[in-house]
This record gives structure tokens, sequence and C-alpha cells, in this order.
């Protein structure tokens, strides 16, 4: 079971790492959607159930980003109902999942949440530049958690993103506004 968890992880990977390098907001949020759906299952084959739940989220949300214009997915109002939900995850961790509340795991826990968030921040953004900036700062957190639990594809993930994310700033940061 651990070998397919991991081997699912690994496809999950490639579709965030060829996201990062489409020109159109849209197709970032597309490519992940995919990567987070596959994620999920990743993380629930090991156990990891922040992960899972969490990336059972980042689902839903690029959903509904999907169509920002029609839902208004960049209003306020989805950002506080997502950092619940967010919270909410973490709160099951400890209370639900049996993660035992220590200082380390409280600290250990809180980097997906995080990842989170500032995934969610960029992907409110319709310049490219932006989305990539903010991811970038959610893979730093999510690669933390990764190199924690060994969740090989995603700490391989989260790595080749955020080279991936450089390689774009260095392909598409001299250009104007990238939207949809």
């Amino acid at each position: 079971m651990e070998f397919f968890a991991q081997a699912v992880g690994i496809v999950a990977m490639f579709f965030f790492i060829f996201s990062y390098q489409q020109k159109k907001a849209r197709s970032i949020i597309t490519w992940q959607m995919i990567g987070a759906m596959l994620f999920t299952i990743n993380f629930f084959l090991m156990g990891e159930y922040l992960g899972a739940i969490l990336n059972f989220i980042g689902f839903v949300r690029a959903v509904l980003f999907l169509q920002k214009e029609k839902l208004h997915t960049d209003s306020i109002g989805w950002l506080i109902g997502f950092t619940v939900a967010y919270l909410g995850a973490y709160a099951l961790t400890f209370l639900v999942f049996g993660t035992e509340p220590t200082l380390p795991n409280f600290l250990l826990q809180c980097c997906p949440v995080l990842g989170m968030f500032f995934q969610h921040l960029g992907l409110r953004n319709e310049d490219t530049r932006k989305i990539r900036a903010l991811c970038l700062v959610g893979s730093v957190a999510w690669l933390i958690f990764n190199c924690v639990v060994f969740a090989l594809g995603a700490m391989l993930c989260e790595t080749f993103n955020i080279i991936s994310i450089l390689v774009a700033f260095a392909r598409f940061g001299r250009t104007p506004k990238e939207t949809e």
C-alpha cells in the first residue's frame, strides 16, 4: 500500500509542476485541481489525514475558482470561509485523528495550513506573477510538512514546484500582466 500511495503522489506531482508553466491563471488552477485530488488520495492512503483533508479542500477551492466571475471567489467572504475550513481541518487533526497535542506537532501541522492559506491568496489573483509568488510561500510550508511525514511524491512536488515557479519567474517575469 505504501508503494501505491507514493506512486499516486508522484503522479500528482506532475500536474502541479506543469501548472506553473501555464501562462493563464485558469490553466494553472485546472492543472492544480487534478493534482489536488490525486494528493488527497495519496495522503489518505498514507494515513496523513490533515494532508488529505486540506488537499480535498484545495480541490473544491480550484473547482470554485474556475467559476471566479460567476461566484466572486476572489471576495473576502470566500477567503474567510476557506480559512475557517483550513483551521477546522487543523483542529480535527488533534481532536479526531489522534495526533498527539505537543508543541512540535502543533507547529508541524501548521505548515500545510499556512501553505493552503498562501496558495489561496495566490489563486485569488489574476496576475500570474502574484499567483506564483504566493504559491511559492505555500510550497515552502508544504515542503516542511512533507519532509517530516516522508510523503515522497509531495516532497518532490514541492521541490519541483519551487524550481518551476522560479523558472516561470525567469520566463515570464519580464512580460506585462498575464491573465486568463
